[in-house]
């Protein structure tokens, strides 16, 4: 395994450890576990990811790998979007259908990457090292969903902050930051990229996952309550 990869996986590990430390401080709280479950399937992500680049089993690839690191991708997103619902208060309570469509939308992809139906890419071993080829109109469905996911929690994190005259505009402010930075470089090299079947830079997506994770996890839940 080479050592960019070593590093990817410890990465990974990491984050996950993150979101246990953030859950554990207030296991009650939606905004703590929902945190975590960013974490959760952030570093789920990087450590399949690591799997992915170290292994040469194209069974594995198809039946597993691929798969796995989808669909952790896919709840990335759908946790964002219900950490900045709930962070730090709610505006509004949205009804029950749109709830459920939230819930519904990843849920169902996800399936349809369990059976099959969905691939993100075509995997293939030349000259001993692995090639990816995008299936460009499966990931486009998740280009989509995620931007529009990412996009939403975003502006609800605007309205907050410019209403916000009180004690968390500060912390709304570091949650914001921390959205711009992590979506926007993991967002170019591990989901712009490879739609168009640019692998070179995947890899750094975990780790800038982990810059920004730790960093806000520490202001928004360390720092603000001293």
């Amino acid at each position: 395994m080479e050592i960019k990869y070593i590093i990817v996986l410890i990465v990974g590990l990491i984050n996950i450890i993150l979101g246990f430390f953030i859950l554990k401080k207030n296991s009650k709280s939606p905004i703590n576990f929902w945190y975590f479950l960013l974490c959760f399937s952030g570093g789920g992500w990087a450590v399949v990811k690591a799997l992915q680049l170290s292994t040469l089993d194209l069974f594995w690839q198809y039946a597993v790998i691929v798969k796995l690191m989808y669909i952790a991708g896919i709840f990335a997103p759908f946790s964002y979007l219900m950490l900045t619902y709930y962070f730090p208060y709610r505006l509004k309570d949205y009804s029950k259908k749109i709830i459920a469509l939230v819930y519904a939308i990843p849920i169902i992809i996800a399936c349809l990457v369990a059976l099959g139906i969905l691939v993100k890419n075509e995997t293939y071993i030349v000259n001993g090292a692995l090639h990816r080829e995008i299936n460009f109109f499966h990931f486009l469905i998740f280009f989509i969903y995620f931007y529009i996911y990412v996009i939403w929690g975003l502006i609800l994190l605007l309205i907050k902050f410019f209403k916000d005259s009180g004690i968390y505009k500060l912390q709304i402010k570091y949650l914001t930051l921390a959205t711009v930075g992590t979506f926007f470089t993991t967002g170019i090299v591990s989901v712009i990229f490879p739609l168009f079947n640019n692998f070179s830079y995947d890899w750094l997506g975990a780790i800038f996952l982990l810059i920004h994770f730790s960093i806000a996890g520490y202001l928004i839940f360390y720092k603000s309550n001293r």
